[in-house]
């Protein structure tokens, strides 16, 4: 039985059709590593034959994020010629629940960086504006579903790699509870951090992609329920270049004439937590769980062959010098086993903050930044008027929740002129559907006040 389509075309063909056309029409964004049109257009065709394509839509996989016969690069040459035989457990609950993979997206290199400008693959577009990096490391991702080609998309994050691209590209995102989305079937950086997570243009696709992957539900935020909402005192909410700051300061004006408690709380000691323990946890972990992964999916080549052959001299030199056991930087066990100390410390302080503040989410921007032009801010980028480094400067916001292993999401905040910018709104440890119910009532109130608008009025649940 084939639904009803153009000559002779069904529901799952057209809606495929319709999202290579697109793609073609902006492949000067990059978004795109591998673009699998003979493989999609063949499954839609089996489901259409089946009955079953009008519920069948289109999903973008970071190219880290193991698709069955499809190349999974991680964005660097060394792993090029790996083609994994299965799907990843993330991407097969979204295949049976309707998901047909276009293809796999560009990213950082190894996922190791906030701008997606890889040397290998070319840098990624904005889908805002081509102009612009995308961010990262889900860079071709946030790109290829802010440009409309796919639903939705998978990326994965360490410490902003989809919060930081959902931002800069004005759509939606969201990071999971550390350990709630199967981590099996992605090329690693860091055990305790690392975690795939969706990506839409819309809040109620993320937790409908959310509930799809955990079985999870949940009902949006009573109406009539005031939210508690967290303002930073320290280091989220400073040092925020001009167009941030206005929308910024406009949402929080807006939240607090609206049905909002907005409690200020002390979060300089995260900040510091995240100094000792972030970057030690990644390059502590790399190395073993490299190894691990390409003894586990025979993949040829050992991690110091996949660092030697890195494209990008700044994710070479740090894997090489600082995450190899024979790299002179090389921190070793001992520090290892302090950052996870720390990582401790600092889930602990989270939730004694939740707990003494009862707040529902802590607010901040996602990024003290708009986007920047392709090719030229790999390294530093101006901000109020001095040079500051890219990396450190981007993941500023999304990196403490990240090491802490706490859900957060990203809005997009409406802005007057200026490239998009996200509100991040970090929920305590396991509380990811409380999080995306809060981030709808936010998002209604900020773009109508009335509890309408994107993601608002409707219950955060899946629609199997």
């Amino acid at each position: 039985m084939v639904g009803p389509g153009t000559a002779g075309r069904g529901p799952a063909q057209e809606a495929v059709e319709a999202a290579l056309e697109r793609a073609a029409a902006v492949a000067h964004l990059n978004a795109f590593i591998t673009l699998d049109a003979e493989g999609a257009g063949a499954e839609a065709a089996r489901h259409d034959r089946r009955g079953d394509g009008a519920r069948r839509w289109c999903l973008a996989v970071k190219d880290n994020i193991h698709v069955a016969g499809l190349p999974n690069t991680a964005g660097t040459p060394g792993l090029s010629g790996f083609v994994p035989a299965t799907d990843a457990p993330v991407v097969a609950a979204l295949r049976a629940a309707g998901a047909i993979v276009l293809g796999k997206t560009n990213m950082h290199e190894l996922a190791l960086g906030v701008t997606s400008g890889n040397p290998t693959f070319g840098a990624v577009g904005n889908g805002a504006d081509p102009a612009l990096f995308a961010g990262g490391s889900s860079g071709g991702t946030a790109a290829a579903v802010a440009s409309g080609i796919v639903d939705a998309g998978l990326g994965t994050d360490t410490g902003g790699s989809v919060g930081i691209p959902a931002a800069l590209n004005g759509i939606y995102g969201l990071r999971p509870s550390a350990g709630r989305y199967p981590s099996a079937g992605v090329t690693p950086l860091s055990v305790a951090r690392d975690t795939p997570g969706p990506m839409a243009r819309t809040l109620v696709r993320v937790a409908a992609l959310d509930a799809f992957v955990t079985g999870r539900t949940g009902t949006a935020v009573p109406p009539d329920r005031t939210l508690r909402l967290g303002l930073p005192r320290h280091v989220f909410t400073e040092d925020l270049e001009a167009p941030v700051l206005a929308a910024w300061e406009a949402a929080v004006d807006r939240l607090g004439r609206a049905r909002t408690v907005l409690v200020p709380v002390d979060t300089g000691h995260l900040v510091e937590y995240d100094a000792r323990a972030g970057m030690h946890l990644v390059l502590g972990e790399f190395a073993a769980a490299l190894d691990r992964y390409l003894d586990r999916h025979r993949v040829g080549r050992s991690t110091a062959e996949v660092v030697d052959a890195a494209a990008d001299p700044a994710v070479a030199e740090l894997l090489r010098t600082a995450a190899l056991p024979a790299g002179p930087a090389y921190a070793g066990p001992a520090a290892l086993r302090g950052a996870v100390a720390e990582r401790r410390a600092m889930q602990a302080a989270y939730a004694e903050l939740f707990a003494v503040s009862g707040v529902d989410a802590i607010l901040s921007p996602t990024v003290p930044v708009c986007a920047r032009p392709l090719h030229r801010h790999e390294e530093s980028l101006r901000l109020n008027g001095r040079e500051v480094p890219t990396f450190p400067t981007l993941i500023r916001n999304t990196s403490p929740s990240a090491t802490a292993g706490l859900p957060s999401v990203t809005v997009p905040l409406p802005v007057d002129g200026s490239p998009p910018v996200g509100l991040q709104l970090v929920g305590p440890r396991g509380g990811d559907r409380e999080l995306l119910a809060v981030a709808a009532r936010v998002d209604a109130l900020l773009r109508r006040g009335d509890g309408g608008g994107r993601g608002g009025g409707v219950p955060v649940s899946s629609r199997r």
